[in-house]
């Protein structure tokens, strides 16, 4: 399940670039300005542009703040229901996020499952991770705990296939974890749980730009990774003919959906900052 850069998916990568896109949309900055008010970390930044130009900064000396906004943009994801502390934190740390997701390769999962399992997985550990209880080596537990995640989940996707796996190929698979200083563990999340929970920036994101029929297809088939057939099942009951030409008409939508999104997602990225 060690895989090159060739297993990051191009929608993986449009993904993130959405999501830099919504950090950095005008429309959130007022939302920061009142939180520069309450946040000692955001004080020398006038723009969220300016704390991801931070958080890109990875020399050394700039650790301790690099914490301290981290922490901040947590802070405020876990207090507030805007998006644009989701989407800033999910571009701060992108880097982090494509390094994780190259390194998962298989068929236990499909490849658009594996994208949103890692963000969404992300941001579940991001929500839950305890402030007040841990106060230092923030971004490092936030990395590790989001890769014993993914893991814990991608395993227990194996073992219900009958499958498993060795401890050299799981220490192959986490090899970050082997030398680090131990953490204590968090109260265990649910990594399917936060799989399946529908993300309020990507369904945000979608349902500003897709027909609501093809955000039905797209919550079902691929944030909660519902069989298109039994999808199919649960909108047309006992008439196989009519089932069939369903589930044909609704397999082409989909893949014309996933186009779409990946066209707007280049579209987005193209754009200058500045227009955001």
């Amino acid at each position: 399940m060690v895989g090159g850069p060739s297993s990051v998916s191009d929608f993986f990568g449009h993904l993130l670039g959405l999501l830099r896109v919504e950090a950095l949309s005008p429309r959130h900055q007022a939302v920061f300005t009142a939180a520069r008010t309450q946040r000692h970390a955001f004080a020398r930044h006038a723009t969220p542009e300016s704390v991801l130009a931070a958080m890109a900064d990875a020399r050394e000396e700039t650790y301790p703040e690099r914490e301290a906004l981290t922490r901040a943009l947590m802070a405020e994801m876990q207090a507030s229901s805007s998006p644009a502390w989701t989407a800033a934190l999910a571009t701060a740390y992108a880097p982090m996020l494509r390094r994780l997701r190259r390194r998962l390769l298989g068929n236990a999962v499909p490849r658009e499952d594996l994208d949103q399992l890692v963000l969404a997985t992300f941001l579940s550990v991001a929500r839950g991770f305890p402030l007040v209880r841990w106060r230092d080596w923030t971004a490092a537990r936030l990395r590790q705990q989001t890769a014993r995640e993914v893991f814990r989940f991608l395993r227990k996707e194996r073992a219900e296939q009958h499958e498993t796996y060795t401890q050299q190929q799981l220490a192959e698979w986490l090899p970050d974890t082997r030398h680090a200083t131990p953490v204590e563990s968090p109260r265990r999340l649910s990594a399917r749980r936060s799989f399946v929970k529908r993300d309020a920036v990507l369904v945000h994101l979608a349902r500003g730009t897709l027909p609501h029929s093809d955000v039905e297809v797209l919550m079902a088939t691929v944030v909660r990774r519902e069989k298109l057939r039994t999808y199919v099942s649960r909108l047309v009951e006992g008439d196989a003919t009519e089932a069939e030409r369903t589930y044909q008409r609704l397999k082409r939508q989909r893949t014309r959906l996933m186009q779409r999104l990946r066209t707007q997602a280049v579209d987005a990225v193209a754009q200058p900052s500045t227009g955001c």
